[in-house]
């Protein structure tokens, strides 16, 4: 039986059995791991306290050879962040997150940028005011998709590669970012940033997430940003509008 610590982000946990509960942990030195966290639903223990969504915790690992599922021993609760549950919606916004990052990383394989950038993620919804939280959220899903590899071409055009400086544009997430009007194709479906929309975004890509949850979005502006995300993210990651916590955002709105 192999044993290992780690230190790790609970993105996701189910009931398994009476009184264990199946723990999804995001970790610097794995990835993401799925362990089995026995006696956690019977009591506010060390324990079970510590293995709320949204909570850092070091801990060690047992893996028996060939098997699926860990087993959480000793834990050390590090930083706890359990507090986004009682915001509807900082827990909408941090419960995407955690899945997004559930559905588009696979066991065992460490991404140290999106750990580092989980916790900024945590520590600044936790911080900042509840207007601050989308702008947050989309701007986290960005560099979330920068990290696996697809960034998206916001200052020139991804066909020929004409600069922007900031004018409304046309985008198409298969070609991979703007297009100009020179190479908008007849009868083609695009979507539509405004200049405002279009500014915005590059933002996003040159400013910190500090910077971004001080700064005033309109309503409009974060729906072109929301479309442009995610019809980026579900072309290049197959990740879906209809996932569970997208579904719950929804009914906030």
């Amino acid at each position: 039986m192999a044993r290992f610590a780690v230190s790790g982000y609970v993105i996701r946990g189910t009931s398994f059995g009476e009184s264990s509960r199946v723990i999804t942990l995001f970790t610097l030195e794995k990835g993401k791991l799925k362990c089995v966290a026995k006696g956690a639903r019977k009591s506010a223990t060390t324990k079970g306290g510590a293995i709320d969504l949204f909570s850092r915790i070091k801990c060690n690992i047992y893996l028996k050879e060939h098997a699926e599922l860990g087993t959480i021993g000793s834990v050390d609760l590090s930083d706890n962040y359990s507090a986004l549950a009682s915001d509807p919606i900082k827990f909408g916004f941090g419960s995407a997150f955690c899945e997004i990052i559930d559905k588009s990383t696979t066991i065992e394989q460490p991404l140290p940028e999106l750990y580092d950038l989980t916790g900024e993620f945590f520590k600044l919804m936790i911080k900042s005011g509840q207007s601050a939280s989308a702008p947050l959220f989309w701007a986290a899903l960005l560099r979330i998709l920068i990290i696996l590899g697809y960034q998206p071409r916001l200052f020139e055009c991804a066909v020929c590669g004409r600069k922007n400086e900031g004018k409304a544009a046309f985008y198409d997430a298969q070609k991979g970012g703007l297009v100009c009007s020179k190479d908008v194709i007849e009868h083609v479906q695009y979507g539509k940033l405004s200049k405002a929309g279009l500014i915005a975004l590059q933002g996003f890509l040159n400013q910190s997430l500090n910077q971004i949850v001080q700064n005033d979005y309109p309503h409009k502006v974060l729906g072109e940003i929301e479309q442009f995300i995610l019809s980026f993210a579900d072309y290049h990651t197959g990740l879906r509008r209809n996932l569970k916590s997208f579904k719950f955002l929804s009914q906030l709105k």
